[in-house]
C-alpha cells in the first residue's frame, strides 16, 4: 500500500507535542515498517517544510533528533517511500480542483498522480469537502490505525 501523509507525522514528532501523539508516530512507523508499505511524500511541500524545521528544532531533545533522524533516513529508501517530484503530478480534474483547499492541494495531486494511493490525515474538513469523490480514499487517522495497528 503506498500512503500519502500530510504534516500531522511531523507535528506529532515535535518535542512539545503530546505523549500520546509521539507514541502514535512510532507505532505508526513499526506498523509502516512491518508491512513494508510505502509512504509518498512530494519533494517540494508544507510537509517536507515541517518536517525538515521541526528535525532542525529538535536538536537540544536527544530522544525527539534520533526519532527524525531515523525517518529522515527512511524517507530516502526507495523500498519505504516514494517522493513525488512536480514533473510526476497530473493536472486535477476541475471538479476535484474546485474542493480541494489550496493548502491540501499537494496532497490530492500525489493522490491523483497515482490513484490507488490512500491519503491518511487528521483534517477531518478536507475528507468532508471531498466525500463525494468516491476513487478518492482519505482516512482519518483515528479509523486508519485501529485497523493498521492490529
Amino acid at each position: 500500500m503506498e500512503i500519502v501523509v500530510n504534516e500531522w507525522l511531523p507535528e506529532y514528532l515535535r518535542p512539545d507535542a503530546d505523549a500520546n501523539k509521539t507514541e502514535l508516530v512510532d507505532r505508526f512507523v513499526k506498523a509502516w515498517l512491518d508491512k513494508s508499505d510505502r509512504i509518498v511524500i512530494r519533494g517540494n511541500s508544507p510537509f517536507a517544510s515541517k518536517f525538515y524545521m521541526y528535525m532542525h528544532q529538535s536538536g537540544g531533545y536527544p530522544a525527539y533528533r534520533k526519532r527524525f533522524e531515523v525517518l529522515f533516513h527512511l524517507f530516502f529508501d526507495s523500498e519505504r517511500t516514494v517522493i513525488v517530484d512536480e514533473g510526476e503530478l497530473k493536472e486535477l480534474p476541475k471538479e476535484i480542483a474546485a474542493k480541494t483547499p489550496d493548502d491540501d492541494r499537494y496532497l490530492i495531486e500525489l493522490w491523483y498522480a497515482k490513484q490507488d494511493r490512500i491519503i491518511l490525515t487528521t483534517d477531518k474538513r478536507l475528507k468532508d469537502k471531498l466525500k463525494d469523490i468516491v476513487s478518492l480514499k482519505i482516512c482519518l487517522l483515528p479509523e486508519f490505525l485501529k485497523e493498521y495497528l492490529v
